[in-house]
């Protein structure tokens, strides 16, 4: 049974605006067509309002009609705002009834979950695409389909009001509700169509119109049960559904009013007295929802409606008549449609990924929970803003681009990956996907679509590109297998160093490159490591494809799955081919000249250690020579560096010419040569070898032209005889060619180890003075100088001694002589002259003012850095006069270089500091050297005072030596006066400086500034 009505003309929804009386299903069409969130209603002025989707959608849950016109709803009197405006997908799905859109064709563009539901479907995307004939009966469809032609042809909605069978077999009555759908130009592009279920109010309406005629045979067959409450005489009576309904036999059909109580849930009871009270009370009508216990126990949900339709004179009820409708289906699809909606809420909640929803300005109007659990930006926060506003900076005009097509309607849906800036200032990187949503116009009034955060997929192909990159532009070869060790890939360098082309290797054994220089016991451990350890490391020879050799170092490891089974290999190789070769020749440069050709000192030492073992297994003896060659030097000056050179080759073939299989010759350096000669039954034998080998050194050689001669200083030493290690055996001969030097040169000179031990002895007591020094034990004494015809004091000598922890004091003749010639000699010259110096300036800051005079050795006064140092010390005490330091140098000092020893003391006479000739006397020295150098005093060496008394000619001596003072204009100063005799003879003799025990001992400084004070009181 159908009916169809005319519908209300589509101008209002075309135009954006409704008239008060138009229905439901008008403003429903209105809404999605044109994508609105909410329509004007009436004309424009003070009596304009607005109907909202929101409002829409609650009238239609609310169980309206669709011919409901809209005036009969509370309209807003604005706008609703962005924030409270509901979306398009949230209406559709909200809506208590089938929605659908469908193009011109027929196909399905849209439709909401009750549809899909309808169908027999699990969600509308498994009805998207599909016609009426895919998801109806052939007969339905093909009516639908006829319907939806004639509202394409007239461009009219129409309402249809039929009764068709349910998906459960039974038949309902359903209104559907058909529209066209108009593009931008206005032309049709399909049909919007919404389908309710109709059933309770056509029967209602049907009833209706029977009228109380047909009332009896309504009650026996409506679909509810009806009561009838008689207040007065307190019977209700009720039609046979009722008891049907409940189960009940007939004799429910009639019961005391308060009868039927117990059958309500005890949960609903104290309800529904309420209800009824209020009711009765003067409210006159009644409706409630609650459970009724069927007969066989289970409760089902009845809707109880009812009204007072009769009263008494003082205005009390006397009648009430209502109806009972089960409702259980329809609170378990209510129920099933809030649980439905709770899940796409949750879904909503809880999805990973972004679902949004912008105006045509790209503004937030919709946002899930995801938004803020990728970039920490609260939703509520980020509503009413663009997605640009958290772009990053670079991006932002790719975002543009990329929804150009949308707002131009060149395409209906884009995508692009980007990156957002989060709230703590890290970087995003999502995938946009956004649809277009257009009005009736095809105007683009909005996006929705998603975003998905890929950081971790962007990272994982950026690593992945890094990855492939690295794979094809290594240098290194590169080897992928299978656990079987077939080839699966190669890089291009493996191609490139093999020879072998991609094809060539794909697929095939890695045994192909093997190249048979490697035992099989070496690839099986190779193996055997890869399974136990996973790796392995190593160098291998392989084989080219053109036949030829090379190294290469691997490192080959295991690609295991989550259950630790082995997938692949993957080998890196270098190639090391040069390497070898280099390593090679590098090794024979370690240990060979790279002049001779000759074993260097590095085999030299290896060759030692065999020869030691040789001597020791056979019980012979080894020579060990150290040959220097003599008038070398003069070869390279004369005639330069390349004859030199060649001449040294010629030597070096002469010593491996005189020795046999089993010797060694090496280079040392320069013109220095080492010799091994094995198997030596006695040392006599020595004698005819190195006589024979000095005499075929010293034939002429002839190079260009030049006949050249030289000669060779050879020391020798024999193990195990003279030591065990190769270094004390070459020092051992070292020494032993230094005595051929000086012994004439052109010979050979076994070891002393006598002399040798002497040697060891000076040095570890040179050693030890060093170590004295930095620990503290060497001191400055000091003895003062007087003048003794007026008994003033003249100055100090500073004299070194060392106080040796068990030896006690020692003079400076007992340790001196040991480090005398030494490096050392120049350093504790310098702390002794800077001791001394900073002595002085205590004395001053004391108050005490004397000259001071130090003595310096020859080494020390030549030193390269004598003045400078000389001048830092006097440069740390600024204060002290430089002119009451005085530096006393042996006689024999001067009798070097007087013009290079003048210019050094000139240097230091240029800051004050004046100089003194000690031990005057007994040396060599000339009037000649004493005119020459700028020396201010004289010291007569106190060996010659000591026996002046006694000794005419030393008496003699001192007299010359005053005379010749007194000639120069220099200061004489008499060491050694040990008596007052001494003291009046050199007073006779014109010298009143003395120093010596006479006048006092030498002292610590404490002492001496003790004793110059009580000396200057005393005298």
């Amino acid at each position: 049974m159908t009916s169809a009505r005319p519908t209300q003309d589509s101008s209002h929804p075309t135009a954006h605006r409704l008239s008060p009386d138009s229905t439901l299903l008008d403003a429903l069409s209105c809404l999605l067509t044109q994508g609105l969130a909410s329509v004007p209603v009436g004309e424009d002025g003070p009596s304009l309002k607005f109907l909202s989707a929101d409002t829409l959608l609650k009238a239609w849950q609310g169980g309206l009609p669709g011919t409901t016109p809209i005036a009969q709803l509370e309209l807003g009197s604005s706008e609703p705002s962005a924030a409270a405006a509901i979306g398009t997908e949230t209406l559709i799905n909200g809506l208590p009834l089938l929605l659908w859109l469908k193009d011109r064709s027929g196909r399905l563009l849209i439709v909401n979950r009750s549809f899909a539901e309808s169908c027999g479907q699990p969600s509308p995307l498994s009805v998207i695409g599909k016609t009426d004939l895919d998801v109806w009966p052939t007969e339905r469809a093909e009516a639908y389909r006829v319907d939806d032609a004639e509202v394409i042809a007239t461009g009219r909605p129409r309402t249809k009001v039929e009764q068709i069978e349910s998906s459960d077999g039974s038949t309902i009555w359903v209104e559907t509700y058909k529209a066209p759908v108009r593009g931008r130009d206005g032309q049709i592009v399909g049909t919007l169509g919404f389908s309710c279920d109709i059933s309770e109010r056509m029967r209602e309406h049907n009833a209706a119109l029977r009228g109380q005629r047909q009332l009896a045979d309504v009650l026996a067959t409506i679909g509810e049960g009806v009561w009838d409450q008689d207040l007065s005489s307190g019977q209700t009576s009720h039609n046979p559904h009722w008891c049907t309904m409940l189960g009940l036999s007939d004799t429910w059909l009639k019961h005391p009013c308060d009868a039927w109580l117990h059958l309500i849930h005890g949960d609903d009871r104290a309800r529904v007295r309420a209800a009824l009270k209020a009711c009765r009370a003067g409210q006159g009508s009644y409706a409630c929802e609650y459970r009724l216990r069927h007969a066989d126990g289970h409760y089902i949900w009845v809707r109880d409606r009812g009204d007072v339709v009769e009263y008494d004179n003082d205005n009390r009820p006397l009648r009430m008549i209502g109806s009972i409708a089960d409702i259980s289906a329809m609170r378990s699809t209510t129920q099933a449609l809030l649980e439905s909606q709770l899940r796409y809420q949750q879904v909503f909640d809880s999805v990973r990924e972004v679902i949004f929803q912008t105006d045509a300005r790209g503004r937030w109007q919709l946002l899930n929970p995801a938004w803020t659990e990728i970039t920490g930006v609260p939703v509520d926060e980020a509503i009413g803003h663009s997605f640009l506003d958290y772009l990053h900076p670079d991006d932002r005009d790719a975002r543009r681009e990329a929804l150009k097509p949308l707002v131009e309607r060149t395409r209906d849906h884009c995508s692009v990956t980007l990156r957002v800036q989060c709230r703590d200032g890290s970087m995003r990187w999502l995938d946009l996907f956004a649809r277009a949503i257009v009005d009736a116009d095809n105007q683009l009034v909005g996006t929705s679509g998603t975003l998905n955060d890929v950081t971790a997929r962007v990272a994982a192909e950026d690593h992945l590109r890094l990855t492939a990159s690295v794979f094809r532009h290594a240098h290194e070869s590169i080897i992928i297998t299978d656990p079987e060790s077939r080839i699966l890939e190669v890089n291009d360098s493996f191609c490139a160093l093999t020879g072998y082309t991609r094809a060539e290797v794909i697929g095939k054994h890695s045994r192909l490159l093997r190249s048979g220089l490697h035992a099989a016991e070496y690839y099986e451990e190779m193996w055997a490591s890869l399974v136990r350890d996973g790796v392995w490391q190593g160098e291998t020879w392989s084989r080219k494809k053109n036949g030829e050799f090379y190294a290469q170092l691997g490192n080959i490891s295991a690609v295991r799955n989550e259950a630790g089974q082995t997938t692949h290999y993957v080998g890196l190789f270098t190639d090391i081919t040069d390497i070898k070769e280099n390593q090679r020749q590098l090794e024979h440069l370690a240990y060979h000249d790279a002049l001779t050709q000759l074993p260097n000192r590095s085999l030299l030492a290896d060759r030692m250690r065999m020869s030691l073992a040789q001597a020791e297994r056979n019980g012979t003896l080894a020579a060990v020579a150290y040959l220097d060659l003599d008038g070398f030097k003069p070869v390279n000056d004369t005639h330069g560096h390349d004859i030199g050179d060649r001449l040294l080759v010629e030597i070096a073939r002469r010593l491996q010419a005189s020795t046999r299989a089993g010797d060694t010759v090496a280079r040392m350096g320069g013109d220095e040569f080492a010799l091994i000669y094995n198997g030596l039954e006695h040392s006599d034998e020595c004698e005819q070898v190195f006589d024979r080998l000095l005499a075929s050194i010293a034939e002429p050689v002839t190079i260009d032209g030049h006949v050249l001669s030289v000669t060779a200083s050879i020391g020798v030493t024999l193990c195990p005889l003279d030591g065990s290690d190769p270094d004390t055996l070459l020092r051992h001969a070292d020494q032993a060619m230094y005595l051929a030097k000086q012994s004439g040169r052109n010979a050979f000179q076994l070891f002393d180890p006598e002399r040798d031990r002497r040697l060891r002895a000076h040095r570890d007591a040179q050693i030890r003075v060093e170590s004295a020094l930095y620990d503290g034990e060497l001191e400055l004494h000091y003895q003062p100088k007087v003048d003794a015809l007026t008994s003033v004091l003249n100055g100090v000598e500073a004299l070194i001694r060392w106080k040796h922890p068990t030896l006690g004091l020692r003079l400076p003749g007992e340790f001196l002589p040991t480090v005398s010639e030494s490096r050392f000699e120049i350093d504790l010259g310098n702390w002794v002259l800077a001791t001394a110096v900073a002595q002085l300036d205590t004395w001053r800051t004391t108050g005490i003012t004397t000259r001071m005079s130090v003595n310096i050795s020859a080494r020390h006064l030549v030193h390269p850095d004598f003045v400078p140092h000389l001048r830092s010390v006097l440069g740390a005490h600024p204060e002290l006069d430089p002119s009451l330091l005085q530096l006393e140098v042996l006689e024999s000092t001067t009798l070097g270089d007087l013009t290079s020893i003048a210019r050094i003391m000139a240097a230091c006479n240029d800051l004050g500091v004046s100089f003194a000739i000690d031990d005057f006397g007994t040396g060599y020295g000339s009037m000649s050297s004493l005119r020459r150098l700028p020396v201010r005093s004289i010291k007569i060496d106190r060996s010659i005072i000591h026996n002046m008394l006694d000794d005419a000619d030393d008496l003699a001596t001192v007299q010359s030596m005053i005379g010749l003072a007194a000639a120069f204009h220099r200061e004489i100063i008499a060491e050694g006066v040990e008596t007052p005799r001494h003291r009046q003879a050199l007073l006779k003799l014109g010298c009143h400086l003395v120093q010596g025990h006479g006048i006092a001992r030498p002292m610590p400084a404490a002492r001496m500034q003790r004793w110059m004070r009580a000396y200057a009181i005393r005298h």
